[in-house]
């Protein structure tokens, strides 16, 4: 029985799986990040609602990032934690494929993480015979109309937690082909997708999160006397 976190946006997300079957799955989101809160009790809820004890686990997979900083770090610290308690491997997946493309029928998906201003974390997958397969690196990409310039003539499907800042930074140059799907969110749901012998266990002690831009801390907000 393997255990997926995803917790790299304001989605918290966990999921269960066994056999590469998906048992069940939550998804809690909201306008602040409630992972500290809430992950530990969603992970004893799932576990109870399929008669299961974190020693029934397997494994343990998390989401890589990119992402927010504190959700990486919220996800990457309970999924460690569990691998070290339970002795058992800990794997990790792209954030950027943790959603679902199954209902698109576009050429080519690209996934996009709101990285704040104009700017997102973006990854481009291709439509082949066994679903979208990764096409491209990783990037940072800060959008204007000449962004992905060479799918410009491809059908393309967007899908990402911002798609309003998208359509807007997009309206201006949006091909006729390409389309804006609604906000979504990476979800542990999706995990079953990387599930297969090509999934290899990271070392749980020195992995780290693939945050992708260093981190800038943002004055606080709060007034002290």
């Amino acid at each position: 029985m393997l255990l997926g976190i995803e917790t790299s946006t304001k989605n918290c997300s966990i999921a269960l799986f066994k056999d590469g079957v998906q048992l069940g799955a939550y998804d809690e989101r909201g306008d602040r990040f409630v992972h500290g809160e809430r992950l530990h009790v969603m992970i004893q809820d799932l576990l109870h609602k399929h008669g299961a004890i974190p020693k029934d686990l397997s494994g343990i997979i998390v989401g890589e990032g990119p992402g927010s900083y504190t959700g990486l770090r919220i996800g990457t610290s309970t999924a460690k934690g569990l691998a070290f308690a339970l002795n058992i491997p800990m794997y990790a997946v792209p954030t950027l494929g943790c959603f679902d493309f199954s209902s698109f029928e576009s050429n080519y998906c690209i996934s996009v993480l709101d990285a704040r201003r104009d700017e997102v974390f973006a990854q481009v997958w291709k439509n082949t015979s066994g679903g979208f397969e990764a096409s491209g690196d990783i990037e940072a990409v800060i959008v204007d109309d000449q962004s992905w310039d060479h799918l410009r003539g491809e059908s393309v499907t967007v899908i990402g937690d911002c798609a309003d800042k998208m359509t807007d930074l997009l309206s201006s140059s949006l091909p006729a082909n390409w389309t804006i799907a609604p906000t979504a969110y990476p979800s542990a749901s999706t995990m079953h997708t990387y599930l297969g012998p090509s999934l290899a266990p990271v070392d749980t002690a020195y992995f780290e999160p693939f945050y992708l831009k260093d981190f800038v801390a943002e004055k606080s907000k709060k007034k002290y006397l």
